[in-house]
């Protein structure tokens, strides 16, 4: 090693230069503690970066969490796509049709620093939702429209079970009827109702879930086609749509990918489509136009 002052070799042991009298083991000590500053600085930076990674993970689950619930509460059918349960599967082959429904596994706890909490803010502490069997990270555990709050504290029904008196009519159906929750109803006792989405469009269900649960989505219109209305969707519907063009000549295609097809089941009677929806029609793209814009359309393909 050389001395920094003046160049002359010294043994690291050596605590002033023999040529100039530099105290060495001075400048020992504070290269050993500028090391240790920077040491220091390195694992606080590293210690930064893994804060802000957790914060970052903390965030995603908290949207996720409120994407579930706020996605939950539009139908009961849409939280068969992704549900958060609180029990685990009681057996494997609990869990492998827990996995083919695509329902995550989460185990939630009420502990005593959150049992005064409101996870999915329902207006029932996560104490509660314990004691009524409800699910801590979702408003509306059973799925029937209803939050559990509602179904608990104003309509005295079970926030556990999608119709509390088991004939399958939901607990909203029945609330929305102005019928008794608790009372057992036949579903000719409860038949749907026709539904005007506007002054064009008309829903005929077949069901009653499909008059409550489902409905029709409008986009925009398809400049590719010219379409002469905008672009919709059924969503949870089956049953008759009644659509007013006012226009013989309209056809009703399906636009699959880039490609479009005639809909196969629909009539045109003077310009009122009547379109024939099942379960498998539903979110698909609808598009209403002409016979001729359509033939332009293949021609410019």
């Amino acid at each position: 090693m050389n001395c920094p002052k003046c160049g002359n070799e010294v043994n690291k042991k050596t605590k002033f230069c023999a040529k100039c009298g530099f105290n060495m083991e001075q400048y020992y000590s504070e290269q050993l503690k500028e090391k240790k500053e920077q040491r220091g600085k390195k694992i606080y930076k590293v210690k930064k970066i893994i804060a802000l990674i957790l914060f970052l993970v903390l965030i995603i689950t908290i949207s996720i969490l409120i994407y579930i619930n706020v996605n939950g509460k539009k139908s009961h059918k849409s939280s068969n796509d992704y549900q958060v349960v609180q029990q685990e599967p009681k057996d494997e082959e609990d869990e492998e049709e827990n996995l083919k429904q695509g329902i995550v596994e989460l185990e939630f706890k009420v502990t005593d620093e959150n049992k005064d909490l409101d996870y999915d803010k329902d207006g029932l502490t996560n104490e509660e939702e314990e004691k009524y069997g409800t699910k801590m990270i979702d408003s509306d555990s059973d799925g029937d429209g209803l939050t559990d709050y509602d179904e608990v504290k104003k309509y005295n029904s079970d926030p556990a079970k999608y119709s509390t008196s088991g004939d399958d009519i939901s607990d909203y159906i029945k609330v929305q009827r102005k019928l008794e929750i608790d009372k057992t109803y036949k579903a000719s006792q409860v038949k749907p109702e026709d539904v005007k989405v506007n002054g064009n469009i008309t829903l005929k269900p077949d069901t009653i879930e499909s008059q409550y649960y489902g409905g029709l989505e409008e986009y925009e219109t398809d400049k590719k086609l010219n379409s002469t209305y905008r672009v919709f969707d059924l969503l949870d519907f089956v049953g008759i749509v009644e659509y007013n063009t006012n226009n013989s000549d309209s056809i009703l295609l399906v636009k699959n990918g880039s490609k479009y097809y005639e809909f196969p089941n629909y009539e045109n009677d003077g310009g009122k489509l009547t379109i024939t929806i099942t379960e498998d029609d539903n979110y698909t793209d609808f598009v209403i136009t002409t016979k001729e814009n359509f033939e332009n359309y293949k021609k410019g393909e």
